[in-house]
């Protein structure tokens, strides 16, 4: 074995290793004796034993020692080296890194978490376009109310005759006393009560006429169409009325560019003779 391999021992220099053997045994004999020998020191010496047989080389290439460093504890010295090896001359080189395990199965989801705070709420966006207008709407039918009117006639100084269409669709025949300055309470009859009668609908405007005792009542509608309907007078004191309700359609009514034919003509108009201007057979 070469001198430059070979560690040296704290001991001293070793002879040889049959020297060694018998040296340390009769070293540890001699130091059991003289009272000065520990556990400690047996290990150390035990432990330096083996790792010198260990760190030869079965080739022959020279002693290995187990490396020491500031920290090394003697009494594991045995122990330092792992089964990858350090990497030096004593040891074997660090094999290759092994392939990447298979990756593992995938976790189970975790479970929702909370909900966020409500944010603020955003500014007022900016007022839009006036949108374009929207067609006229069909013209509604003529309702009740919609028409009022009122007639009368006074054919003498002790009575006055009425008609008169209200805001609720009914038209009213009325009479009434009048007696010098004396004048009495309107008596109304309604003309429109006769469910037979064909009271028009859409009645707009009123009128009234008198003659002979008999009343003729007269409205015309929306549609430009005349109704009429007649009450009888009945004198007293006061007078009244007998009336109906039965309404008519006149007949034709008004058309367009009526009459339909011309009525007069264009002849000059027959006037009286002056009779001074008579013949003389005439005078």
């Amino acid at each position: 074995m070469s001198p430059v391999n070979r560690t040296r021992s704290p001991l001293g220099p070793v002879a040889r290793r049959s020297a060694v053997v018998k040296g340390g045994t009769l070293a540890s004999l001699a130091l059991v004796v003289a009272g000065i020998a520990s556990p400690a020191f047996a290990t150390a010496q035990g432990v330096q034993a083996a790792a010198t047989v260990r760190s030869a080389s079965p080739t022959g290439g020279g002693d290995c020692t187990t490396k020491k460093s500031s920290n090394h504890d003697p009494r594991v010295a045995g122990t330092q080296a792992g089964p990858r090896g350090g990497g030096d001359e004593c040891e074997g080189q660090r094999g290759p890194t092994g392939p990447t395990g298979p990756r593992g199965p995938q976790g189970e989801p975790g479970e929702d978490g909370a909900d966020g705070a409500t944010g603020a709420t955003g500014a007022t966006g900016a007022t839009g376009a006036t949108g374009a207008t929207g067609a006229t709407g069909a013209t509604g039918a003529t309702g009740a109310g919609a028409c009022v009117d009122v007639d009368a006639v006074r054919d003498n100084n002790d009575r006055e005759f009425k008609a008169a269409l209200t805001p609720d669709g009914i038209t009213y025949a009325g009479v009434r006393e009048i007696q010098n300055t004396t004048v009495g309470p309107w008596i109304w009859y309604d003309l429109t009560t006769n469910e037979e009668g064909d009271y028009p609908a859409g009645a707009c405007g009123v009128s009234i006429g008198h003659q002979a005792n008999r009343l003729v009542i007269e409205v015309i509608t929306t549609g430009g169409e005349i109704w009429e309907t007649f009450c009888d007078v009945n004198p007293g004191t006061p007078d009244t009325l007998t009336c109906n309700g039965v309404w008519n359609d006149a007949v034709p009514q008004p058309n367009p560019g009526d009459p339909p034919a011309p009525l007069r003509t264009h002849e000059q108009p027959i006037r009286p003779t002056d009779p001074n201007h008579l013949p003389k057979a005439l005078k």
